[in-house]
């Protein structure tokens, strides 16, 4: 990978761009946001963003221009602030559900993302598709992802562009991830593990809304199961010889504040020492660390992603 896109701590803004269309969630989207990132000591930012909704309808899956002005709006000013952004696919839930009737729209919006951005700096970075799940698995994932790099390669020989396993950018199917040759790609893998621990007591996660109180304090024998699920990912990464980010992690508010924080700390550490860049699953919803509306920071979240100094 080209060495000026280069980034290593980033913020997920999470619950905002890729909400449905005419159907807002309980993120706001603010450029304030990015000054917030920016002075926290993240140096990238990555932006879920639910293209499809904004295509899917439209004659010739064309990308509806006022959305896409407000999506330009938010780039540029991040790139002002220095930061690196990620343009992430998110929420493409057809695609999941019957990928040859949606393939076409996956590979038009990219086609049009491409060509919008083909002159924008190399610290824009291209994901193509946020947790491939569901009927999108497999052969038929490696087929439409190669198929998407091949759409973009022909305006953007050089942008960094992530890709992921099935299995919702599980560890697990980096087995059966292959990978085009090509010489800036980036691999990003999800971590949520122990599931029980980072999804207790939220409705959006099916089976876990009703547990509480479960703790992870850092004994020996967790932090050995986070790191044998990292070093497997290490391991696959450097067999192929691609970089890594780890493109989402994250414990929700529910769990216990110590535990959250000393799991959030054990991660980010263990995927530093492991060479990998990260993003923390979110901002300012349910698993987030800082308040939306006062714009302050959870002083203690963020410093165990932020060293302080």
């Amino acid at each position: 990978m080209s060495g000026n896109s280069t980034f290593s701590r980033c913020m997920n803004i999470g619950n905002a761009l890729d909400a449905p269309k005419d159907i807002p969630w309980d993120v706001e989207m603010k450029k304030v946001y990015f000054d917030q990132i920016k002075m926290a000591g993240f140096d990238c930012v990555r932006l879920p963003v639910r293209f499809s909704d904004y295509a899917k309808d439209q004659p010739d899956y064309v990308l509806e221009e006022s959305f896409m002005k407000e999506i330009d709006g938010y780039i540029d000013y991040a790139l002002r602030l220095g930061l690196v952004v990620i343009l992430d696919m998110h929420h493409f839930v057809e695609m999941m559900d019957s990928p040859d009737q949606y393939s076409d729209v996956y590979l038009a919006v990219w086609k049009q993302l491409a060509a919008r951005y083909q002159s924008y700096p190399e610290q824009l970075v291209f994901e193509l598709l946020n947790e491939p799940s569901g009927q999108l698995k497999g052969e038929l994932w490696n087929r439409y992802l190669m198929e998407a790099v091949i759409v973009i390669r022909k305006t953007n020989k050089n942008r960094t562009v992530i890709v992921g396993p099935d299995q919702y950018n599980s560890i697990d199917g980096l087995d059966h991830l292959v990978l085009p040759k090509d010489n800036h790609l980036m691999v990003t893998f999800h971590f949520y593990e122990p599931n029980t621990f980072t999804f207790q007591g939220n409705p959006y996660h099916a089976g876990f809304e009703h547990l509480n109180n479960i703790s992870w304090t850092g004994t020996p024998e967790e932090k050995q199961k986070l790191r044998v699920r990292f070093t497997a990912v290490k391991q696959w990464a450097d067999r192929h010889g691609v970089r890594v980010f780890l493109g989402e992690f994250g414990a929700n508010q529910n769990a216990p504040a110590e535990s959250r924080i000393l799991w959030t700390k054990a991660v980010r550490e263990l995927a530093e020492e492991m060479g990998f860049s990260w993003s923390y699953w979110e901002l300012c919803s349910a698993f987030g660390i800082m308040d939306a509306k006062t714009l302050a920071w959870d002083r203690n979240m963020l410093n165990a992603l932020i060293q302080p100094k």
